[in-house]
């Protein structure tokens, strides 16, 4: 049994570093400062086996290593963390970029084989491809002359990582991160500043976004189909681009891999979508659907289900409207008319991103118990 699956009480969990119990308020032990282990339960445990000390990743000045991210990471996903640094207990060694030359890694590299030295982007992309990479890709086996930048402050390089980007908030508790120390100032917070001052105070400094920030699918259209990315360009001279790889059309998303984006026009040509009013009211979503040669069919151009036995082929409704008036009909229509697509608005967003028409299965359709409440919905009309 996963000793740190049994740390779970009825009035609270039980510290499996100390074995005391520790109220279900508290996210760590009051006595020994051992912060409580994440479940287990349903997680792919890809470190089972692994005894790691981290070197340099974890700030000093959190009240207890088994704080950091990092670390809960790591233990989540079946590791074993161990502060004290001995390599007879642990037999992986994670280093932060720019420890190359540590002492820890070269005990490891020079004296000690068989425990790998391995940089923290080895751990993050693991858990991004949620497989164990093996060491040997990572490992350093030689002292560099150079060790690279390690960064400065709080913010180190491997907080840009995708995995540590979009997980981060899951992972962190309160004392996760270092207390920001309180900066003296002669002004005083900002009290003494006097009016009309503004031409004295140093420039804003602009700061760049994140790099891996998720972008809005139907926007990320729009702005390609703005720019030149296009599946089909006809600028292109044919001559030229003949031999030539030809590219398909797909759209990332992430904000750094925006520039690979291409756009096929006629990927939705034949369709007729009729959208939920919260879909139709928006732009991007139509400007992004006409643009890639479906057809908008209004709301307005008359009664729902005359529409919708006479010109549509398709509905897109979002989470949120499931159950609307458009529904309730399209639902009704689809009993007459077995052809009728019913799709949540992502089946648009998908076939956007792999660049073709994805059958309207699975996940994208209603479900049966969803068709059986907007049919009692009708009927109670």
């Amino acid at each position: 049994m996963d000793p740190l699956d049994a740390t779970v009480s009825v009035m609270g969990w039980f510290c499996p570093n100390c074995s005391v119990e520790v109220s279900k308020e508290n996210t760590y032990c009051q006595v020994c400062l051992y912060a409580r282990p994440m479940d287990r339960q349903g997680v792919p445990q890809i470190f089972a086996g692994y005894k790691i000390h981290f070197n340099g990743v974890i700030p000093r000045t959190l009240k207890h290593p088994s704080h950091a991210v990092e670390w809960r990471m790591a233990e989540r996903h079946g590791a074993i963390c161990v502060v004290p640094f001995d390599l007879t207990q642990i037999n992986l060694l994670i280093y932060r970029t720019g420890y190359e030359r540590s002492d820890k890694v070269r005990k490891c590299v020079e004296n000690d084989n068989s425990v790998p030295a391995v940089p923290v982007t080895w751990m993050l992309d693991c858990l991004l491809q949620s497989r164990q990479i093996h060491t040997a890709l990572y490992r350093l086996n030689s002292i560099p002359a150079v060790a690279q930048p390690a960064g400065k402050g709080t913010v180190l390089p491997h907080h840009q990582h995708p995995y540590y980007l979009m997980n981060v908030e899951e992972y962190a508790i309160p004392t996760s991160f270092p207390a920001e120390r309180k900066k003296k100032s002669s002004i005083g917070a900002g009290k003494d500043i006097p009016l009309g001052a503004d031409a004295n105070l140093p420039p804003f400094f602009e700061l760049q976004d994140y790099q891996y920030t998720n972008v809005n699918i139907f926007k990320a259209v729009c702005d390609t189909l703005g720019s030149k990315n296009l599946g089909d360009d006809d600028n292109n001279q044919y001559d030229d681009e003949r031999e030539k790889r030809e590219r398909l059309a797909n759209i990332e998303i992430l904000k750094c891999e925006q520039r690979h984006n291409h756009v096929d026009k006629l990927l939705f040509s034949g369709m007729k979508f009729l959208l939920t009013p919260s879909l139709e009211s928006d732009p991007e979503v139509t400007q992004a659907l006409k643009s890639c040669g479906g057809s908008i069919i209004s709301l307005s151009e008359g009664s729902i289900p005359e529409l919708l036995r006479s010109s549509v082929t398709h509905v897109l409704y979002g989470q949120g409207e499931k159950k609307s008036d458009v529904m309730i009909e399209a639902a009704q229509v689809k009993k007459e008319f077995p052809g009728l697509a019913l799709l949540q608005v992502n089946w648009a967003e998908d076939c956007f991103m792999l660049g073709e028409v994805i059958p309207p299965y699975g996940q994208y359709v209603p479900t049966q118990k969803l068709l059986e409440t907007l049919s009692k919905k009708y009927e109670r009309r």
